[in-house]
């Protein structure tokens, strides 16, 4: 498996680096099937610079000797391409492919030429390399069918979900504290429209709810202050430490989840498997296996409406439990020997 170095990392909170931990070290961990499993960890700074860093990593990834192995797989978003690998297949972990499908969701990122220079080499460059690989396991039905739309061959496409560890399946303690919390817990790109989710809160009226919004300070972070700004009622809470995620999960009567595009939303899964209802955009770009059990929103009051419901009446108990057990589902044990399966027909 190949990534960048310090990317097999889950404390990040990043979709791509959580899934890279958990399939590696659920893989790992497997008793049978013959696998003989290694990492291959390529640096991602150097002495001379942001690009000397980005053309040593493509280079030496690109030269380095994988002959040895019967497949290589890139698992993280970098421009991996190796040539030298003999008769071994190349696989590629497809995360999403947003920036190819939908450009004008990446605005963010256009902000300085230095930021630029990264969209165009490593997010745009790095997707192109991977329907160029042998063989590709999508994490969702949207990416796959995005990879198709590409021209990438469906035959040779295995879709593996998500797990969701087992701290969510952990026994649910209240951590209520008399006030209906409504919750968001991720990145603030522009994809994630977590400004329609503001918009939509501050439509409410009740003075007893509060939204905590919670996520690292970049991309349109101060943006999204200043339309907060005024309704003393929503609080920018910062990152959520690793070890804090379940116990912060279990403090909301609703989840928000306002983004337009998603390759998988595995923070939908892990709400639900918390027994908390989720809300989300009837238009939104997110897998239907992730979506299924969701509260769908039109627009912006309709999702006001949603959270005026909710705070007020509550969430049906049948429909909670049918959500966490589905959530509960996606464990990392069967996306190992989903992984598995994918790796045996390709050899075949």
């Amino acid at each position: 498996m190949l990534g960048g170095e310090g990317r097999f990392d889950r404390s990040t909170g990043d979709g791509v680096p959580v899934y890279m931990y958990w399939i590696y070290n659920s893989m790992k961990r497997m008793r049978s099937g013959g696998l003989n499993l290694s990492k291959v960890e390529y640096a991602r700074s150097s002495p001379i610079g942001d690009a000397g860093a980005w053309f040593s990593f493509v280079l030496k990834s690109a030269m380095d000797n994988y002959s040895g192995y019967d497949i290589v797989h890139t698992v993280d978003v970098k421009p991996f391409f190796p040539m030298n690998r003999g008769k071994a297949v190349y696989a590629v972990t497809g995360h999403d492919f947003q920036p190819l499908t939908a450009p004008e969701l990446d605005a963010d990122l256009k902000t300085s030429a230095k930021s630029r220079v990264k969209l165009a080499l490593e997010v745009r460059h790095s997707l192109r390399l991977s329907l160029k690989s042998d063989y590709m396991i999508a994490v969702s039905t949207t990416t796959r069918d995005d990879a198709i739309s590409l021209g990438y061959d469906r035959e040779r496409i295995f879709v593996v979900n998500h797990g969701i560890d087992d701290r969510f399946r952990k026994a649910i303690r209240d951590r209520s504290d008399g006030k209906f919390r409504v919750g968001y817990i991720g990145g603030f790109r522009t994809r994630k429209n977590v400004g329609s989710a503001i918009n939509a809160f501050k439509r409410t009226e009740s003075k007893n709810i509060a939204f905590d919004i919670w996520g690292k300070q970049a991309y349109e972070y101060e943006k999204l202050v200043d339309l907060a700004r005024g309704d003393k009622r929503i609080s920018f809470r910062g990152f959520v430490p690793d070890e804090k995620i379940v116990d912060t999960y279990d403090t909301f009567g609703l989840f928000l989840w306002p983004s337009l595009y998603e390759g998988f939303g595995f923070s939908i899964l892990e709400a639900q498997a918390r027994g908390v209802p989720v809300a989300v955009y009837k238009n939104s770009k997110i897998p239907k296996e992730v979506r299924k059990y969701c509260i769908e929103a039109k627009d912006e009051s309709d999702m006001a409406g949603i959270i005026d419901e909710i705070s007020s009446n509550g969430y049906s108990k049948a429909k909670r439990k049918s959500a966490m057990a589905y959530a509960r589902s996606f464990t990392w044990e069967k996306a190992a020997n989903w992984t598995l399966d994918a790796y045996r027909k390709m050899l075949s």
